[in-house]
């Protein structure tokens, strides 16, 4: 793999980790939420620019099924990233609290669903581009010979992962977030900073299954691993 497309997996991975860590805003002070969140937006200001050859593609080529599918997902995730800056921006408490903005509930709890909105998009995003990330594994660690072990193994955890992700959705009870109905309150599970992230994790690898082998259900074609 080139070191530039490491250096920019890496930078997306840091993303991911910061938006998890920043969800989890009771496990930290507010400053601390702040900062992990300009960070977070910094670092997708840099997925952007380094995939800013993406956006010339958006009008050209013949409109398939995948194609529209990808465009409708990176660019939900755009908007949604706007609204979770936009709001940020409106109740910021520490780094941007210079500016002359107001923050109420109903802006605090647009923001809650913006990341977790996101979060679920974020899922969906990896979803498109699995095939290519098992490849670069398969590529590094894996053999012809063991192509068909792969597939089993990587069968078998995807589908334990999407179990623990639909799990997770209910025991965070993302559908209140998401219907605006809760804000930064947690249980004292959701409260352990360990077990909030691996049950978020767990919703991400459920959406990126629900995107990957709905696009090869999709396609109509042989599903791969």
């Amino acid at each position: 793999m080139k070191p530039l497309f490491v250096l920019r997996l890496f930078l997306d991975l840091i993303s991911v980790g910061l938006l998890l860590s920043a969800m989890a805003y009771y496990a930290f002070d507010n400053a601390t939420h702040e900062i992990m969140g300009t960070a977070m937006f910094l670092l997708l200001i840099a997925h952007n620019i380094f995939n800013r050859r993406w956006y010339g593609t958006i009008g050209k080529g013949r409109p398939t099924a995948r194609r529209m599918i990808t465009k409708t997902i990176n660019l939900s995730l755009l908007l949604t990233i706007v609204l979770l800056v936009a709001t940020s921006l409106m109740i910021s408490q520490t780094v941007f609290n210079f500016l002359p903005l107001t923050g109420t509930l109903t802006i605090r709890q647009c923001h809650i669903l913006a990341a977790y909105v996101a979060l679920l998009i974020v899922g969906l995003h990896l979803g498109l581009h699995w095939t290519m990330l098992t490849g670069l594994v398969r590529s590094r660690y894996g053999s012809g010979t063991e192509t068909r072990r792969w597939i089993y193994i990587h069968r078998s955890v995807a589908m334990a992962v999407a179990a623990v992700g639909v799990y997770a959705l209910y025991v965070q009870d993302v559908g209140s977030k998401l219907l605006m109905q809760q804000t930064f309150e947690f249980s004292d599970l959701q409260k352990s900073v360990p077990m909030f992230i691996i049950l978020h994790l767990a919703i991400v690898g459920l959406f990126a299954c629900l995107a990957h082998y709905g696009l090869i259900l999709r396609g109509n074609r042989k599903a791969g691993p």
